[in-house]
């Protein structure tokens, strides 16, 4: 009997052991658990943008079209404007702009008359003309926006042109045909099966440059730099993202 007792009393006392055990690396687990989900929170770099630029800076660093492919897919959303370079013997050349301004605007010249669209703002008129006589709305130059027609529905569309351009495949959208395929007016020789395709034979590295500047009224990027069209005090920024072959 009394070692049936003592039996029972070592069972008990391990049952009791592995019970304290258990709660207390449950306890362990969600220490841990809480600790890792407050350091995320305090970790300010959880809530970085992609590109996080001062007023006035400017920042240079070497990438390859992984970089360049999600921030391609976010243009359209945040305020800033991409131009890519790409290597053509010893120059480079501009191989295309995303720039929602411009594209705005494109659309907007493309589709108005020759005669004055805003009595009340020439020099928006002069701005709407100067596009409409641009490389952006000349068939057969490479920088050729089609018109802009995805400012239709910018999400949507927009996207499908950024697969257009970086798969190297032609399609309509709202009824117009953007073609940036081997055959394209848009890439010529250049870039053949698009731009991932041209970066992947060629290993391509890019030197990716972005700054942020101030600007008032009506502004629009061009290949040599910026112009600024007045008419509007409101102050605003614009981040301008340039990858340049190297």
């Amino acid at each position: 009997m009394e070692n049936v007792t003592r039996a029972l009393l070592i069972a008990f006392s391990m049952l009791i052991f592995v019970i304290a055990f258990s709660y207390s690396m449950y306890l362990i687990n969600k220490l841990n658990s809480t600790s890792s989900t407050v350091l995320q929170t305090v970790t300010t770099t959880n809530y970085y943008d992609n590109i996080e630029v001062d007023k006035d800076s400017l920042t240079t660093r070497d990438v390859g079209i992984d970089t360049i492919i999600p921030t391609l897919y976010r243009y359209y959303k945040e305020n800033y404007a991409v131009k890519i370079f790409i290597k053509n013997g010893a120059n480079h050349e501009l191989l295309q702009v995303f720039d929602v301004n411009i594209e705005r605007n494109i659309a907007r010249a493309a589709a108005s008359s020759d005669e004055v669209v805003d009595k009340t703002s020439s020099l928006y008129n002069e701005l709407l003309a100067g596009l409409k006589q641009s490389d952006y709305n000349k068939q057969g130059c490479r920088i050729y926006l089609f018109e802009a027609p995805w400012m239709g529905n910018i999400k949507e569309d927009t996207r499908a042109r950024i697969d257009f351009f970086l798969k190297g495949t032609k399609g309509y959208i709202n009824n117009t045909e953007v073609d940036y395929s081997r055959n394209g007016s848009a890439f010529k020789s250049l870039v053949a099966d698009g731009f991932i395709e041209y970066c992947k034979n060629r290993n391509s590295v890019f030197q990716e440059t972005f700054v942020e500047y101030a600007y008032e009224g009506q502004t629009i990027s061009t290949e040599n730099g910026v112009e600024t069209i007045t008419g509007n005090t409101q102050e605003n920024s614009k981040i301008v993202i340039t990858y340049k072959e190297k």
